[in-house]
């Protein structure tokens, strides 16, 4: 079988959706199908206002699978502006639609980035004779609803939701693939009766091998860390979608408590975090990402990590946070809605705690038991063992490839 893949970003690019298509195409390749991706020549947040040069006519071919790479030339005015992400994206939509109209496939598969490259893989089936299916990581137009670019009552979000709608539907679809049961859920009643399967599965953690207890030991020793503090950090990219207040105005009023609130990534939200530091100096740390070759012992570090998703968020996306923070056997402070992927899998593996947004005094109590370091390893030990039965990077890989051979 001959399966298209398209998705603006694959490494080298250090985009999420990139990494985590990866491992699942060679997979594919390595079964002794044929495959293909799709995407941009340019890289995620490479500088704004270029055009990369062409990529050679033949695409790239990974010497150790049978995946080829076709790198389209797209503008790549990007991440800053509107208006540059628009341009960007109908640029990258022209070079695959151009390309999808001269190539055989038999299965066009369709992930999230740009939105609506289900519309692309949709016609592309018609055109060509084959399949469609559809890998969502973030699903539009309810994203934008829940960041408050469209209401729901509008005109606008009812035609961009039908356009979600038939790129998902037809006769040629083989279903939809999401990242947790609330996605699953929000889809199904986006496609209503009759629809083509829809299922999920879980992302799963990408950062390096195991670290070592004294690898561990020296890195927080090198921070600043006393053995004796308590050390919950916050790890990861500070996106829209994400919820700062709660954790903000803990810091703000706690005082003489041996915790350090620590901070790590970039993101929309990284200038809340930046203005409390102004006002409030000394009360946590702000850093910037670590580097992949530390990220193993960098999640160790901390005794406990804090992951967050705003309710209005909740089915739209699946924050990976988890994975990670789990794998490595740390039990996890989870600020939102306890019906949520997150929210499930946190109650489901009893390895941290969930609480409701703007509920302070759960918040406190939630601080007040992660300062005790027997309950910390009993909750980061179900956390590692959640992680192998259902994180798992391997066995997580080869059901995705079964689902898309499958479907």
């Amino acid at each position: 079988m001959h399966f298209v893949f398209l998705n603006q970003y694959y490494p080298p690019d250090e985009a999420p959706t990139g990494t985590m298509l990866k491992p699942v195409v060679e997979a594919l390749a390595l079964r002794g199908h044929e495959v293909t991706v799709i995407c941009s020549a340019g890289g995620y947040g490479k500088t704004a206002g270029t055009i990369p040069s062409p990529p050679p006519p033949c695409g790239e071919q990974s010497s150790a699978t049978k995946v080829r790479v076709v790198r389209l030339r797209a503008l790549q005015w990007g991440r800053r502006t509107f208006l540059g992400k628009l341009a960007d994206y109908a640029s990258f939509y022209f070079g695959c639609a151009a390309r999808l109209a001269t190539m055989r496939a038999d299965r066009v598969v369709a992930l999230t980035t740009p939105p609506y490259l289900s519309v692309l893989a949709r016609l592309a089936a018609r055109w060509r004779g084959g399949t469609h299916a559809h890998w969502v990581m973030d699903l539009y137009p309810d994203v934008m609803a829940a960041h408050g670019m469209l209401r729901e009552d509008t005109l606008g979000y009812r035609l961009l939701s039908a356009l979600a709608r038939w790129g998902f539907g037809g006769g040629r679809s083989a279903g939809v693939l999401t990242l947790g049961p609330d996605m699953a859920e929000r889809i199904g009643r986006l496609l209503g009766a009759g629809a083509r399967e829809v299922a999920w599965i879980p992302l799963w953690e990408t950062g390096g091998g195991p670290a070592g207890d004294d690898d561990v030991a020296e890195l927080r020793s090198r921070r600043g860390w006393s053995d004796g503090e308590l050390v919950v950090m916050y790890s990861g990219n500070m996106g829209l979608g994400h919820r700062f207040e709660d954790l903000l105005e803990w810091a703000r009023r706690r005082s003489g408590k041996r915790c350090r609130l620590v901070f790590y990534g970039r993101g929309k939200r990284r200038g809340e975090i930046e203005d409390f530091l102004r006002e409030h100096p000394g009360r946590l740390e702000l850093h910037d990402y670590v580097s992949e070759e530390e990220l193993a012992a960098h999640l160790r570090t901390a005794d406990v990590h804090a992951v967050s998703l705003r309710p209005e968020w909740t089915g739209t996306m699946v924050p990976s946070k988890l994975q990670g923070v789990f794998s490595a056997g740390r039990p996890v402070l989870f600020i939102g809605d306890k019906a949520s992927s997150i929210g499930v899998w946190m109650l489901e593996s009893g390895a941290g705690w969930v609480v409701e947004p703007g509920d302070a005094e759960a918040l406190d109590a939630a601080m007040a038991q992660a300062g005790d370091p027997v309950l910390r390893t009993r909750m980061g030990e179900k956390a590692r063992r959640f992680a192998a039965g259902h994180f798992d990077r391997t066995a997580n890989v080869a059901r995705v490839a079964d689902w898309l051979e499958g479907t």
